[in-house]
């Protein structure tokens, strides 16, 4: 599905007085920069996102519909957020799901945008046929989470938030020399294995809520439309018998999307410190001094057969083997806190960063039920 960013007509409250949001365009590309530049992600590390030179492209390499929504202000955009709609595997069946993100309002006119959030999602909703939705929330990130999952009185049609589970973002740091302790064989897939890795992801992605659809060409057009993902980063691990157990794409996403260092504070200030003393020594890549962006892979297309622990540690050195050596800081995956694949991850250096997952209904048809477990999310996406 192409993305195509053309306004589409709403229904709005003649009533709403201040920046009313709109659906963006090609010719918001600039502002869109500029929002993200100025309003980082804040912790102890504080980050921006830096989409250059096309805003869209995340979006364009996707099978999604995008909704791109934007707030007029005089001073630029006052804030946005964005939904991407598609078809996906959810309670055993096929049916449009939807992922919200890419929310950033500046700080000095934050109030404005609960007023518009309900109206506006219903809206969503009705035009896009679309009202099962998911999205993850930074779990520090208090002033979020009180925003936009806690019931407010005078909030119209406030969509109903129902946790899905909480997430850790794993980034394993390539520092030591890299080591196997797997017998498990991986390789480089080949267009033979594709029917293999095709089955596996079809059928492992059938079973997640938001699942993607593998079973419809989604590898495909992912290497196709991924910038720099290639069939030679797919690797696969095998079993004696030479069977297809388990499969992780490695991809940079650095054409579509970087994140530059704006503070190092708190502990992060020591941690940099320690960690640029060891790398001098050892000749690993230094942190990015403020200013700067980190060089990082991410680890996804990601399945494996009944789980094996093994097995993902086989995928997880490979990975660790390709990258170590190249420049890179670190790979990043998502796993959930109660995710079997945790033992697999020791020994490595490890950065970890707590999410929380989310599903979002439109308060006229809310949904407090869904299924456990892991889901269709990509954090590469994200």
């Amino acid at each position: 599905m192409e993305a195509t960013f053309a306004p589409r007509l709403m229904q709005t409250d003649a009533s709403m007085s201040g920046p009313v949001p709109r659906l963006a365009t090609d010719a918001d590309n600039a502002a869109l920069l500029d929002l993200f530049g100025q309003v980082p992600m804040k912790g102890d590390l504080v980050l921006a996102t830096q989409r250059s030179p096309d805003f869209f492209s995340l979006y364009r390499m996707q099978r999604v519909e995008p909704y791109v929504y934007v707030g007029d202000a005089d001073a630029g955009l006052m804030g946005m957020c964005t939904a991407l709609i598609r078809d996906g595997w959810l309670d055993g069946r096929v049916q449009k799901v939807g992922y919200l993100g890419d929310l950033r309002v500046r700080f000095d006119r934050s109030r404005a945008f609960p007023r518009f959030f309900g109206e506006y999602f219903e809206a969503l909703c009705e035009e896009s046929g679309c009202t099962q939705y998911y999205t993850s929330l930074l779990a520090s990130n208090r002033a979020a989470l009180n925003a936009l999952t806690k019931p407010r009185k005078g909030r119209t049609k406030q969509p109903r938030y129902e946790l899905l589970r909480p997430f850790t973002t794993v980034s394993v740091q390539l520092t030591w020399r890299p080591r196997r302790t797997t017998a498990v064989a991986v390789a480089s897939a080949t267009t033979d294995d594709l029917p293999a890795i095709v089955a596996l992801l079809a059928e492992d992605h059938r079973q997640r809520p938001f699942g993607y659809r593998f079973d419809d060409g989604e590898l495909e057009h992912r290497l196709a439309h991924w910038p720099g993902l290639r069939l030679d980063d797919v690797m696969v691990a095998k079993d004696a018998r030479g069977s297809i157990v388990g499969v992780a794409s490695l991809w940079n996403p650095a054409p579509v999307k970087r994140f530059e260092v704006r503070a190092y504070g708190g502990s992060m200030r020591w941690v940099k410190r320690g960690y640029d003393t060891a790398a001098t020594v050892l000749r690993w890549p230094r942190l990015p001094d403020p200013g700067h962006e980190f060089r990082y892979a991410y680890l996804c297309n990601v399945s494996v057969k009944g789980d094996e622990v093994k097995v993902f540690r086989a995928l997880l050195e490979e990975a660790y083997r390709r990258l170590h050596g190249t420049g890179l800081h670190f790979f990043s995956f998502d796993l959930g806190v109660d995710d079997p694949w945790w033992p697999a991850t020791k020994g490595f250096m490890l950065q970890k960063l707590d999410f929380l997952l989310y599903a979002v209904t439109p308060a006229s048809v809310p949904r407090t039920d869904w299924p456990k477990g892991r889901t269709g999310f990509e954090v590469a996406l994200a």
